[in-house]
């Protein structure tokens, strides 16, 4: 009797446990809670706690309500200016209106299937009015806020608050990536070669402005010299006119010892002169005498 009346107890604390899950409900503080009756929604629960819901007829679906990442797939875009490039993004969103979700895309994963459509639609549009600098210049943030206004509009008809949007890349196709490489290696070899040029030029025209400076000063120095040593030949002449003037004869003798010490500087020179020649007009006779 009493082994029963514990299966009694048990089958009835079974029923218990699914009459109150049939009829009770949790929320957590990171989900919404959107209450269907018969599969259309009644009412939604964000607040974290019990709730009651009517068994059978009743059902719940949650929602997470933090923030979300989705990581668009890549798109290729096309410029103002004709220009392919690959653009990726990604997007933080969170579930503002979980009514809305369900009634437009019935779940999150629909909410970011419809998502990455809007985000896709709106990166071609905004990207597709720039210019390639412009998207791959500073001008970049601001881009990024158009995208994200345009897409923010959108989602919010279907129960989504966009929190931000990046553009993680913006580059050019690997094709197109090598063509303008060698374009601008050309450019940049191009733009070597003229600096050389000009390098080359500039070190000529310094070259020959230093040759020219180098004559001019050359010449200005030997002409100096020789105006020096026209003056110093002018003293040294007039010194020795004014030394003749005051001995001639005694001046006539310096002179000549000189022109002997020169003509018979070596052992071996010989000369054939006649006696009475004016050279040797000191070696014979009273010289002081003749003074």
């Amino acid at each position: 009797m009493a082994k029963n009346s514990l299966i009694v107890l048990l089958i009835l604390a079974f029923i218990g446990l699914v009459a109150a899950n049939a009829t009770f409900f949790t929320v957590k503080e990171t989900e919404h809670a959107l209450v269907l009756r018969f599969g259309n929604p009644v009412r939604t629960e964000s607040d974290p706690g019990l709730y009651f819901k009517l068994p059978i007829a009743e059902t719940v679906t949650y929602m997470d309500k933090r923030v979300l990442f989705l990581d668009a797939p890549t798109q290729e875009v096309i410029t103002s200016d004709q220009k392919r490039l690959l653009v990726d993004t990604i997007t933080e969103f969170r579930i503002e209106n979980p009514l809305k979700v369900y009634q437009s895309v019935r779940n999150v994963r629909g909410a970011q299937m419809r998502l990455a459509t809007t985000i896709n639609s709106n990166s071609r549009r905004v990207l597709g009015r720039e210019g390639l600098s412009s998207v791959l210049s500073g001008e970049r943030a601001d881009l990024r806020q158009n995208i994200k206004d345009s897409v923010r509009e959108e989602a919010a008809q279907f129960g989504i608050e966009v929190v931000d949007v990046r553009i993680r890349r913006a580059d050019l196709p690997e094709a197109n990536s090598q063509a303008i490489f060698r374009r601008m290696q050309t450019e940049r070899e191009r733009e070597a070669s003229e600096a050389r040029a000009k390098g080359d030029e500039e070190a000529l025209r310094i070259r020959s402005k230093a040759d020219r400076e180098k004559t001019v000063l050359l010449a200005e120095a030997k002409r100096d010299a020789e105006i020096i040593r026209g003056e110093g030949d002018a003293i040294a002449v007039k010194l020795f006119a004014d030394a003749f003037s005051q001995d001639p004869e005694f001046f006539s003798f310096y002179r000549s010892m000189q022109a002997y010490s020169a003509a018979l500087s070596k052992d071996d020179t010989t000369l054939v002169l006649s006696p009475d020649s004016e050279f040797f007009k000191f070696f014979g006779g009273d010289v002081t005498k003749k003074r």
